[in-house]
């Protein structure tokens, strides 16, 4: 099964249900995908592909759900690269050196929010329940891709942007040859910030009523999806290269985790990109 939503579409496989980018996966040389909460074998309020090991579901089950998404992409999760997030805009070059990290409880070494490789067959994976997964790609003298993970504080510091500027000073990627993706984020209807952040946001230009909106009660909507895009494109990445977000984790209960609507209590998708060897 297919859904034909622009930026990432719905694929069906059994009981997994998965996403991936048309944007990335025409690039030709990169593997990638996005995770829904089905086809695992989680339950109660981790029902049933929760890949978070510090949310409270059993380490037994994480381990397996993790071994049943990489399988379908031909992937060990033994062998995948993650970092302890912290919603900053820290960002850490990756190689076969650090195989593993992550892949297992207490084995992340880095803190930080966004992971770069040019190793193929390195995966990069980071995990969200409404915060927003960035996806690049680019191939100027070799392949380099890179994952970031934007929660409202990475945004606010411009970590799509910045992942950018790196891949063009330490990589040669021009911005104009950037492929990159967003991932699944909650949407503005659904996210609410309190006054003390908006005014954060209003500071740094993004008063707008196209990023955010007074929503009553001292709180403001933010519009998470749209404020990354336009800070990619002022970045020099172009349009017709990016994929844009058109779900929202909090809207499709049967699809998606979200922190916000199950107040706390909840699972975590995995994305994951990496350079294919194929």
């Amino acid at each position: 099964m297919q859904r034909t939503e622009k930026g990432f579409k719905l694929y069906k496989e059994g009981e997994l249900v998965y996403l991936q980018a048309s944007v990335l996966a025409a690039s030709g040389f990169v593997d990638h995908a996005f995770s829904t909460r089905r086809g695992g074998c989680s339950s109660g309020a981790f029902a049933s592909l929760n890949t978070g090991f510090h949310v409270g579901d059993s380490r037994e089950n994480v381990r397996q759900n993790r071994r049943i998404f990489f399988e379908k992409f031909n992937y060990d999760y033994r062998f995948i690269v993650s970092s302890n997030q912290v919603h900053g805009t820290n960002l850490k070059v990756f190689d076969q050196s650090n195989c593993g990290e992550g892949a297992l409880p207490l084995t992340a070494r880095a803190e930080c929010d966004a992971l770069v490789t040019a190793e193929p067959g390195l995966p990069l994976a980071a995990y969200s329940a409404d915060c927003q997964l960035i996806y690049f790609a680019s191939w100027q003298k070799k392949p380099v891709v890179a994952l970031a993970h934007a929660g409202w504080r990475g945004t606010l510091s411009g970590i799509g942007g910045k992942v950018v500027c790196y891949l063009k000073e330490h990589f040669s990627a021009h911005p104009e040859s950037i492929f990159v993706a967003l991932g699944p984020a909650v949407c503005r209807n659904c996210y609410k910030i309190d006054h003390q952040a908006a005014a954060q946001f209003q500071s740094a230009g993004w008063d707008n009523s196209a990023y955010m909106d007074p929503a009553g009660k001292g709180e403001w909507n933010l519009d998470l999806s749209t404020i990354n895009a336009e800070q990619l494109l002022q970045a020099g990445v172009r349009e017709k290269n990016m994929a844009r977000n058109y779900w929202c984790t909090s809207c499709y209960p049967e699809l998606f985790y979200s922190y916000r609507r199950e107040k706390g209590i909840t699972g975590r998708m995995i994305g994951f990109i990496s350079i294919s060897t194929t």
